[in-house]
């Protein structure tokens, strides 16, 4: 994964906690919590803090070690995947429902793989009876155990006092990480190939890949070095539009893929080159550019395409005439299956990231303004006429630029196309969020039109 943090993992079969027990241990509601069994599916890591210790505590699918359905053992694999990779590891049972065959066939598998690492939580012990059946679950073959109310917080601090007293024994307190180049969340309808890019990316199964729509129910972190930058993966649930959402599950990892926008700093925006640009891809683009976040469009399953040297050209032109949303949005062609251009994702990202920092020269800027509002004037409003008295770009984390203007409510929406437009054309913004303010201006005082520009700002 990339991080030098020790890292702390929890499994256990489904059902019986562990992602509230997730949550609990990083104070907040990050991973989707359900009665319903098997809501974790991929490994979900987060960085959890103790007594000044930070380490990196995993969430992990329920496991179903006898089932041979296709995402059972995937489910299986990932926590194979975990358990190998961690420095401690929670294995979880049930209170409430006692050992299982299922718990003794886990604790039998991780014996064989982490008996010196593996401490048992007993969760849903709220009750003292349960305390007194402790006892009862060494037949796990596991020598530390803890009672545990995930929900409640009961024994949780105990638990971690244990993780910590093992992981120094192991480790120094890690150092601060330095914050990442670029923070990638992959979004896009349900099975356009989100975790397959990920995965590709990563060089590794970190997620689970299926057929079944929906997979991915979480949005999950992964970090990787490219080219000596760190760069972090968001990969998220696939978005469908809310009238689909039925399930308070599935409700949940939408708000948690949008959620993912609003942290990362540029989203990719995953499209099936076989199905095409569809209506809640235009959805989710409105969503990005809502929050300010830089886009690009990756066509995916690029391989499969009947194609020549003129096909993509031809794919991107056809596109941008179709979709006016789309006509400066940097686009790749992409294979996340064979890997063919994937890093160019990354690369095309990192570019525009770079131009979310580009700063126009005011005086250049004003002066193209009113050379376009000179050939092309706002529509004539007899009553409340609108004139550009003056514009600039202001200094924001996306480019904001803000016209001074009278009776700035009666811009139509044509017209701030118009001027967006022409400074996606003038300027190089590409799969930049350009966004326009209007200010109004008051009543000029002396003639001094310039001098009123300014006082006004100051009174804002």
């Amino acid at each position: 994964m990339g991080t030098s943090k020790t890292v702390v993992s929890v499994i256990g079969r489904p059902n019986v906690g562990k992602s509230s027990l997730f949550n609990r241990v990083i104070g907040k509601r990050i991973a989707v919590v359900d009665d319903i069994a098997g809501v974790t599916r991929d490994r979900h890591y987060f960085t959890a803090e103790w007594n000044g210790y930070q380490f990196t505590l995993i969430d992990t699918g329920g496991m179903l070690p006898n089932s041979r359905e296709a995402m059972a053992e995937a489910i299986h694999e990932q926590v194979h995947i975990a358990v190998k990779e961690s420095d401690v590891v929670l294995f979880l049972v049930d209170a409430k429902s006692g050992l299982t065959d299922l718990d003794l066939m886990i604790a039998r598998q991780l014996r064989k793989e982490a008996s010196d690492k593996s401490i048992l939580a007993v969760n849903k012990a709220e009750t003292k009876t349960a305390e007194y059946e402790l006892d009862t679950y060494r037949a796990l073959g596991i020598d530390e155990i803890h009672p545990v109310s995930a929900l409640h917080g009961n024994g949780v601090a105990d638990l971690l006092d244990s993780v910590v007293k093992r992981l120094s024994r192991k480790h120094s307190p890690p150092q601060e990480s330095l914050e990442p180049e670029i923070m990638l969340a992959i979004v896009g309808r349900p099975n356009a190939g989100k975790s397959s890019l990920v995965n590709k990316l990563l060089g590794q199964n970190r997620m689970i890949v299926h057929h079944e729509p929906g997979t991915t129910r979480d949005s999950i972190d992964s970090e990787m070095l490219y080219n000596d930058k760190r760069v972090v993966l968001i990969d998220t649930a696939g978005l469908r539009k809310r009238s689909h959402v039925k399930q308070d599950m599935e409700y949940y990892s939408n708000l948690r893929a949008i959620q993912s926008i609003e942290r990362c700093d540029i989203c990719v925006l995953m499209v099936d080159v076989k199905a095409g640009i569809g209506v809640q891809d235009l959805r989710i683009l409105r969503k990005i550019q809502e929050m300010h976040k830089g886009v690009l469009l990756a066509w995916n399953k690029w391989d499969i395409m009947e194609k020549d040297h003129r096909t993509f050209d031809q794919l991107v032109a056809q596109t941008r005439k179709d979709y006016m949303e789309l006509r400066f949005i940097p686009m790749v062609s992409i294979s996340a299956m064979t890997g063919q251009r994937v890093t160019a994702v990354i690369d095309t990202a990192l570019d525009i990231k770079e131009r979310l920092k580009t700063r126009v020269p005011s005086a250049d800027f004003e002066n193209n303004v009113f050379s376009w509002v000179r050939v092309h004037p706002h529509p004539a409003i007899p009553e409340n006429p609108v004139r550009f008295l003056g514009a600039k770009q202001v200094d924001a984390p996306y480019p904001l630029f803000r016209f001074f203007v009278t009776n700035p409510k009666e811009i139509s929406p044509a017209y701030l196309r118009y001027l967006t437009n022409k400074i996606y054309e003038n300027y190089n913004f590409d799969g930049c969020p350009v966004t326009l303010d209007f200010r109004p201006i008051a009543k000029p005082k002396h003639g001094a039109t310039g001098q009123h520009i300014r006082s006004d700002e100051e009174e804002m």
